[in-house]
């Protein structure tokens, strides 16, 4: 082989190696940090909504015969009976029966279920709810809407904005 042929052959490797990669993303001109005047005015609404419903529920949990503990991300909780089982951390399958109601004592829901806390199976309010329990422990949980079934509800069983009380018993 000549010296320009490989002179050309080793020119030609490195323009392919140069034009092979991958350019990186860019953003979009129009994605820039400053939120809209919508989404401001949506943000605050929320928050006035979540307020309210904060100030109807601690009134309604201080109602309440039982004693209720508001936890750090805004549900009441109470429980009912400590069992002598394992706590029930992020990642541990766990198996419990429930019963949803309304603020008004409506049977909106009841169920088993069998779980992977921590994977976001069940609504952030009760996950989170059972994070504070030990299996074979039953409790009562009053959890606002936007931590339960949000703007959207679970239909047909549990409308839009609605705030439940939870009543579990968690299987040792």
């Amino acid at each position: 082989m000549s010296k320009l042929h490989k002179a050309f052959t080793l020119l030609s490797f490195c323009f392919m190696l140069i034009a092979c990669t991958k350019q990186l993303p860019q953003t979009p001109s129009n994605k820039g940090n400053v939120a809209d005047k919508n989404t401001v005015s949506l943000l605050a609404i929320n928050q006035n909504l979540a307020k309210k419903e904060d100030s109807l529920i601690k009134t309604f949990a201080l109602g309440q015969v039982k004693t209720y503990k508001k936890s750090p991300i805004g549900f009441w909780y109470n429980i009912d009976r400590v069992g002598h089982g394992s706590a029930i951390k992020d990642s541990v399958i766990c198996k419990f029966s429930y019963r949803l109601l309304s603020l008004k004592g409506k049977m909106l829901q009841q169920d088993q279920q069998k779980i992977v806390v921590g994977k976001k199976q069940i609504v952030t309010g009760i996950e989170e709810g059972l994070k504070l329990m030990n299996k074979g422990d039953s409790a009562t949980f009053i959890v606002p809407w936007y931590l339960a079934y949000g703007m959207k509800g679970n239909a047909p069983a549990i409308p839009a904005y609605t705030s439940i009380v939870c009543k579990i018993n968690v299987e040792n």
